[in-house]
Order: structure tokens, then C-alpha cells, then sequence
């Protein structure tokens, strides 16, 4: 049958249904962030392989994107959107399906090409409300997928320890499966806006971003705070695993490290919508660098508590520490806003600086996972922190 498009939903029902469907898609690849480190072992993966599988679709979606975009202005959104979700349903059930590295890295690589078509479909599915409610259908959007990312590593992270991996996979993958009905109900407006195209102008907008110093010194900035992020969360579990050990945390419950990861990572999953308006009132009322220089030396204090303490107070400063790194993305997104407006392609400057950060993300698991023969995960989140401090002072003494 063929779907009615004479009356598409209202935009702000459209960005919920799309955001819906995403976040349920992607409940597989926030799964494996919590665990994958401390099941790699028991599937026969090396940590440093580890590392590749968990960056991977990030390297894929550099070059997926564009294609993405190309596909949904021939074919339109509504086939590849539901190609989409089946192509993440499939990856998903892939990782619980012990047929080895090899097609486990081909799921991921499939996972980054859905993923570039999903984040195309919700972006198509906010410019339907046009340029004054872009802002608020974006915050909607990702509101809804940080909610399946954290929903998620909470639920799958229990039915690991509770039941083993494999049935936490199966429980996730029921979960991705719904998608493709939602998807199959959206019904979409027949000439949808298309997102302007720059890619002419591409290296030229490198350029123009890497001549001014704040330009090319806050590119710098978002790249390292994307790679201390891929360091950060692509290793929790094992932090955890290495400093509290397999004991249960809440006897009776079943709840041992992988729930304790799966709630820190849908604390970072979930502060940018919680703690997000706060950071951000706070950085019209004292301005975005003085903000950035207090949310980086909060971040420092607490990763000195996260390597040096134990128990509930290691627990505590990671929680603060997920916030202010939350924190900290949203004011240099900010900050790389406020740098586009006065660049000549304000646009493309965005696109640049989330280039920059798409390479950091998939960089960050990489060093991790092949560093861990050399220093341990302490030493690395603390030269992480401090390599990161250091950019951001670069970046304020540019300003």
C-alpha cells in the first residue's frame, strides 16, 4: 500500500516519530559502549581490537555522510529511513551472533552507514518547521535519542549482569525491531526541505577555518574534548571492572558493573538535555570562555578524584565528571556557532568544526584500546585531561 503524503504530521509530531525511531534504532551501538570492554575477553577479542570496533563506524560515517545525503535527495526520505532501521536491526543481532571479529566489524561499519541515514532523516524531519523552530525541533530531536542511549546502557547493562551477554543482546535487538514499524507508519510531506549544499566549497571552508587563530585553535579544542570523550566512555566499564571488581553493588538485584557503567553512561547521555539550559544560562550570564575555563577546571578536580579515589567517592566524581564534560560540548558547540557567524560561510564553518569532531570521537577509543600495553587507563584520562586543559587555554588566550 502506498503511504499518503497529502497530510503529513505537524512538524513537531514528525521530529517526535523520526527522534522515536532513531532512538531505538541506535539502543545497539549505545549497548556495546558499557559492554564491550568487559566482555571482549570472553568473546575472544583483543583490547586493541576493541578499540577498532568501537571507532570504526565513526571513520565509516566520514565518508557515509555525503553519501547519505546524496540518497535521500534522489530517493527521498521515506525508503531510506526504513532501509535504515532494518540495516540497524541486522547489526545489532549480529553482535550476539559469535561469528567472530571479522563480521562483528562489518555490523559496526553497517551500523555507521544506518547511522548516517538516520541522523539525515531527523534532520530533513526539522527543517519541515522551518528556520524559527530549527532550534527547538533539534533540541527535541536529540532529546529523544539521548533518551534510547540511556535507556539503553541501563537496561541492557542489567540483563548482561543478570542473564549474560548474549541475552542482553537479543532483549536489545527486540527492542531496535520497533523501529521498523514506526518507521514504516511516518508518513512524510511529499517535497520535503532539502539541506543547502556546500560541498563545492569544502576545502575552502577548511581554509577559511584554519586562518583566523580563535578559528583554527577552537577546531583544535573540539577535536581533543571529542577523542577525551571516545577515551572516556569507550573505557568506563573496564575502569570500573579494574578499580571495583566484579563484586555486586546492590546484592539481590543482580547489579553489578555493568549497570554501575550502563547509569554513568546514560548520566553523560543525558545531561545535555538536563543539565543543558543550566550551562547554557550560565554562559549568557558570565559569558561562554569564562564558562569554558570553569567547566575545565572542574573537569580536572574530578578526574584527580577519579584516579585517586575509590568506592562511592570514585563513583561521585565520575558523575561530576560526565557533567562537566557535557558541559563543556555544549559551550564549545556554542562558541563554534558564535565563530561561524563571523566566518564568510558561517555553515560551512559548522560543518568543519563537526568534521573535527566526528575525527576526534573515532580517534578517542582507538588510543585508548592500543595504549593500554603501554600506561594504564588512570594515566591515560589524566594525560587526556590535561592535554584537553591545555587546548582550551590555547583556544581563551585566542580570544
Amino acid at each position: 500500500m502506498t503511504p499518503k503524503t497529502n497530510s503529513p504530521p505537524r512538524p513537531e509530531r514528525l521530529v517526535l516519530m523520526v527522534g522515536g525511531t532513531i532512538g531505538l534504532a541506535i539502543v545497539g551501538d549505545s549497548f556495546l559502549y558499557g559492554t564491550l570492554p568487559i566482555e571482549a575477553k570472553n568473546l575472544g577479542i583483543a583490547l586493541p581490537l576493541v578499540g577498532i570496533l568501537l571507532s570504526i563506524n565513526r571513520l565509516v560515517r566520514l565518508l557515509s555522510n555525503t553519501w547519505a545525503s546524496s540518497v535521500f535527495e534522489k530517493l527521498g526520505p521515506r525508503r531510506p529511513f526504513i532501509l535504515a532501521t532494518v540495516l540497524a536491526l541486522l547489526t545489532t543481532a549480529a553482535y550476539g551472533a559469535g561469528w567472530g571479529f571479522l563480521v562483528f566489524l562489518l555490523a559496526r561499519m553497517g551500523w555507521g552507514i544506518a547511522w548516517s541515514a538516520l541522523r539525515q532523516a531527523g534532520y530533513q524531519a526539522v527543517w519541515t518547521g522551518g528556520d524559527r523552530a530549527k532550534g527547538r525541533l533539534m533540541g527535541m530531536l536529540w532529546g529523544i535519542i539521548r533518551l534510547g542511549s540511556a535507556f539503553s546502557v541501563l537496561f541492557g547493562g542489567f540483563l548482561r549482569d543478570r542473564f549474560g551477554y548474549r541475552t542482553g543482546v537479543w532483549g536489545i535487538s527486540a527492542i531496535t525491531a520497533f523501529a521498523i514499524p514506526v518507521a514504516l507508519s511516518i508518513r512524510w510531506p511529499a517535497e520535503p526541505r532539502q539541506a543547502p549544499r556546500a560541498q563545492a566549497s569544502f576545502r575552502q571552508g577548511w581554509r577559511e577555518a584554519l586562518q583566523t587563530p580563535p578559528g583554527r585553535r577552537l577546531l583544535l579544542a573540539g577535536f581533543v574534548h571529542s577523542a577525551f570523550e571516545g577515551i572516556l566512555i569507550s573505557t568506563t566499564s573496564l575502569f570500573l571492572v579494574g578499580r571495583l571488581g566484579g563484586s555486586d553493588l546492590f546484592p539481590g538485584l543482580g547489579a553489578q558493573i555493568g549497570t554501575l557503567a550502563g547509569f554513568l553512561l546514560a548520566l553523560r547521555w543525558t545531561s545535555d538535555m538536563v543539565f543543558g539550559p543550566a550551562i547554557g544560562a550560565l554562559s549568557d550570564r558570565i559569558g561562554q570562555a569564562r564558562t569554558l575555563v570553569l567547566l575545565a577546571t572542574v573537569l580536572l578536580a574530578t578526574m584527580l578524584g577519579v584516579v585517586g579515589l575509590g568506592g562511592m567517592s570514585l563513583i561521585l566524581c565520575l558523575c561530576v565528571l560526565f557533567i562537566s564534560s557535557a558541559g563543556l560540548m555544549i559551550t564549545l558547540a556554542a562558541l563554534a556557532s558564535s565563530v561561524a557567524l563571523r566566518a564568510e560561510r558561517p555553515h560551512i564553518y559548522v560543518g568543519v568544526y563537526a568534521t573535527a569532531h566526528d575525527a576526534g570521537s573515532a580517534v578517542g577509543p582507538l588510543l585508548a584500546y592500543f595504549a593500554t600495553g603501554l600506561i594504564g587507563l588512570a594515566s591515560q584520562y589524566l594525560l587526556a585531561a590535561v592535554i584537553l586543559i591545555l587546548a582550551i587555554i590555547w583556544y581563551r588566550r585566542a580570544v
